[in-house]
């Protein structure tokens, strides 16, 4: 662990460490312009009555809404292998000053269903339709976007799961009030893809810094009596140290979401991304698919800034000895990679006097966090509680 203690300085008796080289395992973790017309495509027609599909995470296929009908993918499957690491560096150089910018134009959709014209955002791919209530649905390839995502994770936790799942959530936590663990609170739940970015690399990181050892003194010294007492008093010696972390790394996710409480959305992570298969309309169908609004430019600082975190974290477990200050490291990145991919969540909120609350639940992985009111009555008993205990301890050391 690093500190900054101990005014002690380096022993230039001692020659420097040198640590070998040390190989390691992967740490575990638009275009703009005017509005533009497009027609939602017709896909995942449903055999019986014409509907349009849904994606039903709990059954793993496409469901009328309108009659139930539970049916296959509508056309054929994709290649085999359309999941592609794309050049980082390379597609930064190509994109230019887009690297740096997201699709703000909004463009009018007409529904496959009703024929109605609605105006969407960019920030919004595909959802129901606002009057018939149909899945109208924008392919990736009618968005006007410097880079559209080629995989995704089939969502697998359905919603009746996901609500039972906020339910324990909420039950669990024991400075939640009492009545809002009994109550039927969950009046909304939207289902939404959320984008994100997945980096690769490989690293190499010379890294410097003084390693410390302790060793331990007797101290004279005098009590408020006057009396002479000794005392054993921790030290540091400091030698120079550097050494070479080599690694890679695998999948390092950045979020490109602007729209979802960040601290909520970290607590739904990880997401396992080795699950990932390509890109197909029927498993978005009927759900939100959110455009990503952190571009790549800024995705990629996200992402190399938390290999270099993770590289410092690696090196400081080189540096020998007891503890370590003034690390310093050199991280060189190669083989620069990334994909765009979405992930599913289920969004639910609920009221508790008249207060709206908003809870999440990993479609995949099922993980759950949700925001919740604090019980004054309880948060008082502990902090009471906390000061009887000080107060007890001072008694007993005064009594001595």
């Amino acid at each position: 662990m690093e500190t900054p203690e101990s005014p002690e300085l380096p022993d230039a008796s001692q020659a420097p460490i040198e640590v070998p080289t040390k190989r390691m395992p992967p740490p575990l973790p638009g275009d703009r312009g005017v509005a533009a017309e497009v027609r939602s495509l017709e896909r995942h027609v449903c055999p019986e009555c014409g509907g349009k599909g849904e994606w039903d995470p709990g059954k793993k296929e496409l469901v009328c809404p309108y009659c139930g009908t539970h049916f296959p993918r509508v056309g054929p499957p994709p290649l085999v292998g359309s999941i592609i690491e794309h050049d980082l560096d390379q597609t930064l150089a190509d994109l230019g000053d887009k690297a740096s910018e997201v699709d703000t134009a909004t463009r009018r959709v007409q529904c496959t269903n009703c024929h109605a014209v609605l105006v969407r955002s960019a920030d919004t791919v595909a959802q129901h339709c606002d009057f018939c209530g149909s899945p109208e649905l924008l392919d990736y390839t009618d968005i006007h976007s410097p880079i559209k995502p080629e995989s995704l994770l089939p969502a697998v936790v359905s919603k009746e799961t996901a609500y039972h799942s906020l339910k324990k959530f909420l039950g669990e936590r024991w400075f939640a009030p009492n009545d809002l663990k009994r109550r039927n609170l969950v009046d909304r739940i939207n289902r939404v893809y959320l984008p994100y970015w997945t980096f690769d690399a490989s690293a190499e990181c010379p890294w410097t810094a003084e390693s410390g050892t302790y060793y331990w003194v007797t101290v004279t010294d005098r009590d408020a009596n006057g009396r002479t007492v000794t005392r054993q008093e921790r030290r540091v010696k400091w030698r120079p140290a550097s050494g070479h972390v080599s690694t890679w790394f695998d999948d390092v996710v950045v979020s490109g979401s602007r729209g979802l409480d960040i601290g909520l959305l970290i607590k739904l992570e990880p997401f396992p991304t080795k699950d990932l298969v390509p890109y197909e309309t029927r498993y978005v169908s009927g759900w939100q698919v959110e455009h990503y609004q952190v571009p790549l430019m800024d995705a990629a600082r996200n992402g190399f800034g938390t290999m270099e975190a993770m590289l410092r974290e690696m090196c400081g477990h080189e540096v020998p000895g007891d503890t370590y200050r003034n690390l310093n490291i050199s991280p060189e990145f190669s083989d620069k990679t990334f994909k765009h991919i979405l992930v599913p969540i289920w969004l639910l909120a609920y009221q508790y006097r008249g207060k709206t609350w908003q809870g999440a639940v990993n479609a995949v992985t099922g993980a759950t966090y949700a925001r919740f009111p604090l019980s004054p009555w309880k948060i008082a008993f502990v902090t009471l509680l906390v000061i009887l205990v000080i107060v007890i301890i001072a008694v007993m050391a005064n009594s001595r």
